[in-house]
């Protein structure tokens, strides 16, 4: 004897009942969606390592054209040139291509840089153009006194023709160098600054505005700074040193600028 429970299902139940779905499931990899989830995730994977490359690319590049290059730019074509320290070939080149009559060396002449130093020397000696020594350097903010002999070489640049071309250089080109394309451009060539101040540019010159380096724009700003608290005083970044600017050596104090005169800082 069988127990019958109920009627058997027609037709149209047995169907609706194969369609109807097992339990859901909530695992996202076994929903169809896995492959596009992998390929995601590869495609970030090689967008890291073309960022990673593309950084490695960049810095070696940096490193090529600040280090290995002679960085070398027209600031005023003709009259003004701008350059990383050349060996004595390529300034010799440098120096019949562009007619370069004086040669402004911001690296200083003693310990390790004494050799370059005699090599440009005899280089200028050879080929009659003038060589001028105005030291600075790029890893703390300019002395006063260095800013007088650059100032004192500047203006007589500015006043004899006959000297220019000139070529300005430091150890890369990069920061000192573009510092005092800035001073040109803006005290002799009546530039706004804002324009000058594209020649401590990352490119093309290579100059970088963090580290130690940054120290050539920290001098600006504080002339900027004068400038916009003193409307009324229109002076030049040579006259601003000269009347207001008195970072110096540690120890040492004021010294005649070069105009022969002692100035000491407003009270």
């Amino acid at each position: 004897m069988s127990l019958k429970l109920g009627p058997e299902p027609d037709a149209y139940s047995l169907a609706a009942r194969a369609a109807t779905p097992p339990a859901f499931d909530y695992a996202p990899d076994t929903w169809g969606y896995g492959d596009v989830a992998v390929e995601r995730r590869r495609r970030r994977g090689a967008l890291a390592v073309l960022l990673a490359l593309t950084l490695v690319m960049g810095g070696v590049l940096f490193l090529l054209l600040r280090v290995g290059g002679n960085n070398l730019h027209a600031v005023e074509d003709g009259r003004f040139y701008r350059s990383a320290q050349m060996n004595e070939a390529d300034l010799s080149r440098s120096i019949d291509q562009l007619g370069i009559r004086c040669v402004l060396r911001l690296v200083g002449t003693d310990d390790s840089d004494r050799e370059s130093y005699e090599s440009e020397r005899a280089v200028c000696e050879r080929k009659g153009t003038r060589h001028v020594v105005a030291k600075m350097a790029a890893s703390r903010l300019p002395w006063r006194s260095e800013l007088s002999t650059l100032f004192a070489a500047l203006d007589e640049l500015a006043a004899r023709e006959e000297l220019l071309p000139v070529l300005v250089h430091c150890s890369q080109g990069s920061d000192r160098t573009g510092l005092v394309s800035v001073i040109w451009l803006h005290d002799y060539r009546g530039r706004p600054l804002s324009e000058a101040r594209g020649q401590l540019a990352f490119v093309p010159y290579m100059h970088v505005s963090w580290g130690e380096a940054r120290s050539m724009g920290d001098f600006l700003d504080r002339y900027e700074a004068f400038v916009r608290e003193n409307p009324q005083s229109r002076l030049k970044i040579r006259d601003w040193v000269k009347l207001h600017y008195f970072e110096e050596k540690p120890g040492r104090g004021p010294l005649p600028w070069y105009d022969g005169k002692t100035y000491t800082p407003s009270p």
